[in-house]
């Protein structure tokens, strides 16, 4: 078998994969369609200037408009769906759309005055995002898509944005059920419900009202995003040129191109793809078998005579019965139906502007009432008295000029290019074959001779010529530029149509092979730098981590009071005093200051050996970070005595003197009160030890952990330093544990100038 034989053979089975559909007659996607508060005020003022003080009139005529304005957008996304076949594992033809519901909100809820419940759509300043999100808070189960129609004018050109389905099971996209999803919401998680079978549109674009094909495409487009379409990325699915971009280009097109108004192979293959899943029960199917008209979508279909609505409710038309009709409609008609005229009524205004609605009569031609208004390219239209509908209004002449001086009349539509008045096509300067070119050169209209792209030129070259303004003619903001990859914005620079947005170009930019290959190449030629640049990194982290570490609070008792980074900016050499100490080993000073005792009677060890019952309750009246302050001012009565033959003021005394105490002892003064009294301690951590405190070890003359008064014969202690041992002394004492100040309930007594312990 040679190899053509085999591709045969391959092509052969793939052919007979492609089974029918079993549910071929399932081919019908249901609409619910919302129109909002903006849009409703927008069409409304285009009627209320020749209507003034007819106000139910208007409403009804502007019912009218958003209805027929919803018709034709369904019925122009039908011919697209319905001519493209959608072929994956399964044949998926003649796709359709009908309109279930419409609900048209007027802006009465939106008025101070108003009374009634709510209306979250009449907030004019929601971005796009926020805007699908409302819409999608609704329960939309019952559809396959629901889509909100507004006037309002996107940040960024934007015209549509919609939920995109996934053929992997992922949420999103048709037939999607109202359920519930975990968002997260400034750092936390939140459950909301939301129906993700949704999107929206608008009808204007950088303060002008896009085209009826741009939005029609528009609509199609953001329904391809709903059936499993992104934006077409390959090259081969945004050709551009003459024939133009598929709708699932990211950037509106201009509807006037061939390709404009179909599907890319790229996009009909990821919208198979999806189709399969529904068919294969992986997604829930909710396409239905077409049921030709369907009553109560306020739009007159084949085989209606009117529609009025779904409901009483809905329909406010005395001239037509709505699609469930009342029990006492029934009384008064029992084979009333619904959609059809109700008796003795010659027409209803749902079929049309052209009927009265008080009398169910046509308006009489001699009332000349106008049912259409003129456009830049079509004369206004009247009522002729024979029909609801209003009659087709007559086109300008060709060639007038439309779009603000850019584009010309064709057939009572602004579809033909300016270029056509000097019998030139219109084409596009690009980025390419004017390298370096400015942005908004791009954004100049620009003609060429017949099919010649050698011979594209701005209308600024032939400004004078053709009697242009000096500038030539610009593009409107919104205006597709640079062949189609980009498009105009407000200030008419030409912006590259972003399809992925800014954190894919982010991902593109720093993982591309290309960005890849230039990192590997730099570090193999300067490794040095690379080993330079991690020994420093590495240091720097060691300090930073040193530095931080005496700012770091501890639950450890042992460990010193967290230093504050204002004590550090104030002081920072104090800070590395600090580290170095803490380096320096612990024999040199007291290691850290342990829970204070809270009761210390008379004895010798009454404090030495005696702690809390629970080493970490800390006195909260201390915190556990105080400085002791030094007593101030000369000797002061002390309720201290020694063993009871000695005060501590005579042993001053004779210390004063260079004598011994008169009991003929060394000076070792008990810490014993004086009966009745009691001596309360209390500790704390010592940051920096105050002016005549010495904190260390002294060899001689000081009990082990004891508190003296200017004791030491060798070591040099100054004249009133309050010293607290950390050695090994020679006497007995009663003060705190090592290193602990005291503080007691009677400030210690100082030696008088010039003492000297004996």
């Amino acid at each position: 078998m040679d190899r053509d034989e085999w591709h045969a053979k391959v092509h052969e089975r793939v052919r007979r994969a492609t089974a029918a559909n079993p549910n071929e007659n399932k081919n019908t996607c249901s609409l619910y369609i919302q129109t909002d508060p903006l849009i409703w005020r927008h069409i409304r003022e285009g009627i209320a200037d020749h209507d003034r003080g007819r106000k139910y009139e208007v409403d009804v005529k502007t019912r009218e408009e958003i209805t027929s304005l919803i018709a034709h957008h369904v019925t122009a996304v039908n011919y697209i769906y319905r001519n493209t076949k959608f072929d994956g594992r399964s044949e998926h033809r003649n796709i359709r759309f009908e309109v279930q519901r419409i609900k048209i909100d007027d802006d009465s809820a939106c008025r101070n005055s108003y009374n009634g419940p709510h209306n979250a759509f009449c907030n004019e300043h929601m971005d796009v995002s926020n805007f699908l999100n409302l819409h999608s808070l609704e329960d939309h189960s019952d559809f396959c898509l629901a889509y909100v129609f507004t006037y309002r004018d996107f940040t960024g050109g934007t015209l549509g944005l919609a939920w995109v389905a996934s053929a992997s099971g992922a949420s999103g996209g048709i037939c999607e059920k109202f359920k519930t999803y975990t968002e997260t919401v400034g750092g936390q998680y939140q459950s909301t419900k939301r129906s993700l079978n949704t999107g929206i549109i608008t009808f204007v674009n950088y303060n002008s009202r896009v085209p009826p094909k741009v939005s029609q495409l528009t609509l199609a487009h953001e329904i391809g995003h709903n059936f499993g379409s992104p934006h077409d990325y390959p090259l081969e699915c945004r050709p551009g040129g003459l024939n133009g971009n598929f709708i699932m280009f990211a950037s509106a097109t201009s509807g006037d191109r061939p390709n404009n108004s179909k599907f890319s192979p790229c996009s009909v293959r990821n919208i198979s793809n999806v189709l399969d899943v529904l068919v294969g029960n992986t997604k829930r199917d909710c396409f239905k078998v077409s049921e030709g008209a369907f009553c109560g979508n306020k739009i007159v279909e084949s085989g209606e005579e009117c529609d009025c609505g779904f409901n009483e409710e809905e329909c406010k038309d005395k001239c037509c019965y709505p699609r469930i009709i009342s029990e006492y409609d029934l009384s008064m008609n029992s084979s009333a139906k619904g959609c059809t005229r109700r008796a003795k009524t010659e027409c209803s205004p749902s079929q049309g502007p052209c009927c009265l609605s008080n009398s169910c009569q046509f308006v009489p031609s001699n009332n000349h009432q106008k049912c259409k208004e003129e456009t830049e390219c079509s004369w206004s239209s009247t009522c002729n008295g024979t029909t609801a509908e209003c009659p087709e209004p007559k086109p300008r002449d060709d060639k007038t000029k439309c779009n603000n001086g850019t584009a010309l009349c064709i057939r009572g539509e602004c579809s033909g290019s300016i270029c056509l008045l000097w019998n030139m096509t219109e084409c596009f300067l690009t980025s390419q074959a004017v390298p370096h070119v400015d942005k908004r050169r791009l954004c100049e209209l620009a003609c060429q001779n017949g099919n010649d792209t050698g011979t594209c030129r701005s209308t600024s070259e032939f400004a004078q010529q053709f009697g242009l303004p000096e500038g030539g003619i610009n593009l409107r903001p919104g205006s597709p530029c640079d062949n189609f990859q980009g498009y105009c914005d407000v200030f008419l620079k030409c912006r590259a149509v972003d399809a992925d947005g800014p954190l894919v170009r982010l991902k593109n930019l720093l993982l591309n092979r290309e960005t890849l290959l230039t990192v590997a190449q730099w570090v193999t030629e300067y490794w040095y730098y690379v080993v330079i640049m991690g020994v420093g990194f590495i240091i720097v982290m060691g300090i930073f981590i040193k530095c931080c570490a005496v700012h770091t609070p501890s639950s450890n008792p042992k460990k010193r009071r967290a230093r504050r980074i204002s004590e550090t900016l104030r002081a920072p050499m104090n800070t590395l005093r600090r580290m170095q100490r803490h380096h320096q080993g612990r024999g040199a000073g007291p290691r850290s200051i342990p829970p204070p005792a809270h009761e210390q009677r008379g004895g010798v060890a009454a404090n030495s050996h005696h702690r809390s019952a629970h080493p970490h309750h800390w006195d909260r009246h201390q915190g556990g970070h105080s400085v002791v302050p030094l007593p101030t001012g000369g000797p002061q009565h002390s309720h201290h005595h020694a063993s009871g033959r000695t005060s501590a003021s005579g042993a001053t005394a004779a210390a004063a003197s260079g004598r011994a105490p008169a009991n003929g002892r060394g000076s070792r003064p008990s810490t014993r009160p004086t009966s009745g009294t009691r001596s309360t301690t209390h500790g704390g951590y010592a940051d920096v030890p105050p002016p005549g405190l010495i904190v260390g070890g002294v060899a001689t003359g000081v009990s082990s952990g004891g508190v003296g008064v200017g004791v030491g014969v060798s070591g040099g202690v100054p004249n009133g330093a309050l010293l607290v041992s950390g050695g090994s002394g020679g006497g007995v004492g009663g003060g705190p544990s090592a290193g602990v100040i005291a503080r007691q309930q009677m400030p210690l007594p100082l030696p008088p100038t010039g003492a000297v312990q004996a």
